[in-house]
């Protein structure tokens, strides 16, 4: 035997020894720190062993992992012989070693938050923290699947997809132990789900149990598909850990934001050149989250790239519609109406023209649960068993109301709406009116008497969201006339031409209308912070600020009898429940707490320009509640893009330019 055959064995040996410690050292350090915070490229190193293909053809092999250069050149199925290698007893020595060096690490005593805050920038760039009352961030990350496990190298590694190469970091490829990760589902199934079902559930639990189960084989067909997967996994997580009641409140932005930033080093933006349902799904996970945080800028954009990827996909013109999978067919329709929803919600928010119409060539999707849908033939929904799916069809209805309206809508209350504005305007509030009257029993708010099951508290939470869907999207239609009548009380004499007696009397009454929305909307969400199916979301701030400024406002106009002299009547109650529900968001959503301080200025605004006009100083202590000298308290976010710092009739809520 040749010197060449002599070393081969020992050259598996060692490379089978530093791929189990490279594995190691990922499953206990956890999170990697991501590339854009100085990731080192791993130094260039000799090969241990050539691919088959290589051997057999006696061609040179860079032994690149999973796939060699050569192999990729010629677009050849690339193999290595792992499995015949032989496991020194160094190796298993230096497992061992790891391995109580782990259990010490674990027996060790807590760190405090305040403490684990400050190692923050020393360690790594991850935004986890030491809980000791839940343990959420114990034992922080393991390695997710030991079949993946066993190709993952610490370098990044190139993937084969089509013709494109993509750099994909799979040292990310952890999460976190067990009962976490599955609590993190769970409340992702139970708050997020139902409000927006961009996931089929079966299809991803499928896969996250593939992580647990290493007999089981991966549904993924190439390393682009699982790392799609496993930055929606970690999407996933952030959304969970928000609504999680087990992660302490001032933990929940921060341990969320961790995921967020694995899921972008899984998923960086060449990605892209391989478009795909699941990544779409991906990129509108990824707007819901960003809705909670600061990144409003940011939260647009991604939503407007899934808009784009969906286009690439044909899901604008139903493109599977001749698919034999139903699940395909269904699952492309529904995520081509999230895109389309989620942008309309948005652009509700923050001022924005939605820019993508629907023009009928896509079917609303089928009120059919996920787990009737099938692969070969047609799954029906049980005729007595009412269809998660409902709330979404009638969101769709819901916001189609309102991207009517953008005339309207564009003028603000810069100007009193004209006679045939005013008369669209309660045309539309009309067809709110028959899309709440025509809702199933099952979404109707006032029939859940708390709930007892799972499926029972996921219909109650639908039933109230949207409600405040329908409150929403009336307020946006109402409002404008409702703070341009205020602006022309005072102001008409100076600067604005007097209305005709029509539209005095119709602008009074569509004000009327608006107040009393107000009031609903302020109820329904404060009721809702003592409900099992509490609901946090970027929405139900901006509903409730906006509701409480109607009413603010509606004391200027004495037409409408509305007063806050009474902290105890209907009009006064509403507005410190409204600084109730402010507070109760402040740690889910970043811009609550900016938001609650922007009202406070609002409410004392307007009562300077009440004694202005009496002589009479009004009392605020009892409506902003105990933290009436807290009204600057809060972190920049979302909110701050409303400007309370001009006049009240001058004032452009989402004006983002």
């Amino acid at each position: 035997m040749n010197r060449r055959e002599t070393s081969r064995p020992q050259r598996k040996r060692s490379r089978y020894k530093q791929r189990r410690r490279v594995n190691f050292r990922v499953a206990v350090c956890g999170m990697a720190p991501d590339n854009e915070h100085g990731h080192q490229p791993s130094k260039r190193r000799k090969v241990r062993e050539s691919c088959k293909i290589c051997r057999a053809k006696k061609t040179r092999c860079d032994g690149q992992r999973p796939v060699c250069s050569p192999c990729v050149a010629k677009g050849a199925a690339c193999e290595y012989d792992d499995m015949t290698v032989p496991v020194s007893s160094n190796t298993l020595a230096d497992i061992e070693a790891r391995l109580q060096h782990l259990e010490r690490q674990s027996a060790a005593p807590w760190q405090s938050p305040r403490n684990a805050a400050e190692d923050q920038g020393r360690e790594n760039d991850s935004t986890f923290a030491d809980n000791p009352t839940t343990q959420f961030l114990s034992d922080m990350t393991q390695v997710a699947s030991l079949q993946s496990s066993a190709s993952l190298d610490h370098a990044s590694i190139q993937r084969r997809s089509g013709a494109c190469l993509v750099e994909t970091d799979t040292s990310s490829m952890v999460v976190p132990r067990r009962a976490t990760a599955d609590d993190l589902i769970d409340c992702y199934e139970r708050f997020v789900y139902p409000l927006f079902p961009i996931l089929h559930l079966p299809s991803f639990g499928a896969s996250y149990m593939c992580l647990w189960e290493p007999e089981r084989p991966g549904p993924w067909e190439t390393l682009a598909m699982e790392a799609t997967f496993y930055a929606t996994l970690n999407i996933v997580f952030a959304l969970g850990c928000i609504n999680n009641s087990n992660v302490e409140p001032h933990l929940k932005l921060r341990t969320a934001e961790s995921f967020y930033r694995r899921a972008r080093t899984l998923m960086p933006l060449d990605a892209l050149d391989s478009p795909s349902l699941e990544v779409v799904q991906y990129l509108l996970l990824t707007t819901h989250y960003l809705s909670f945080t600061k990144y409003s800028h940011r939260c647009g954009n991604t939503l407007a790239v899934a808009i784009r990827v969906s286009q690439t996909l044909g899901l604008h013109v139903d493109k599977e519609s001749s698919s034999k999978s139903q699940l395909r067919r269904e699952m492309s329709r529904r995520v081509w109406h999230l895109c389309i929803t989620m942008e309309r919600l948005l652009s509700s928010l923050f001022g924005w023209r939605a820019l993508t119409q629907l023009d009928g060539k896509v079917p609303l999707p089928s009120a059919i649960d996920d787990e009737y849908l099938l692969e070969d033939g047609d799954g029906v929904q049980p005729p007595a068993r009412p269809s998660l799916l409902d709330s979404f069809i009638a969101t769709i209805k819901i916001f189609d109301v309102f991207h009517r309206a953008p005339d309207i809508n564009d003028g603000y209350f810069a100007r009193a709406l004209c006679l045939p504005e005013l008369a669209q305007v309660l045309q539309l509030n009309e067809e709110l009116d028959q899309i709440d009257a025509s809702l199933p029993a099952h979404l109707r708010s006032d029939n859940h008497d708390k709930p007892s099951t799972r499926r029972g508290r996921a219909l109650s939470l639908q039933a109230v969201a949207v409600k405040i869907r329908i409150l929403h999207t009336r307020l946006v239609l109402l409002r404008p006339n409702m703070l341009a009548t205020a602006r022309r009380t005072i102001l008409a004499p100076a600067f604005d031409a007097p209305p005709s007696r029509a539209e005095a009397t119709l602008g009074i009454e569509v004000s009327t209308i608006c107040v009393q929305a107000a009031l609903s909307a302020i109820d329904l969400l404060h009721e809702n912070l003592q409900s099992c199916c509490r609901i946090f979301s970027s929405t139900a701030v901006y509903v409730t600020l906006s509701a409480a400024t109607v009413i603010i406002a509606s004391t200027l106009v004495p037409e409408l009898g509305v007063s806050l002299e009474d902290g105890a009547g209907p009009h006064g109650q509403a507005v410190a429940n409204a600084f109730q529900v402010l507070d109760e968001h402040r740690w889910q959503i970043e811009g609550a707490p900016r938001a609650r301080g922007q009202l406070g200025r609002f409410l004392e605004t307007v009562n300077k320009e009440k004694r202005r006009q009496s002589g009479v100083d009004h009392d605020l202590s009892a409506i902003l509640g105990p933290n009436a000298t807290d009204v600057e308290f809060g972190a920049e976010g979302t909110f701050d893009e409303i400007d309370f710092s001009n006049p009240l009739w001058n004032f452009q809520l989402w004006d983002l330019v």
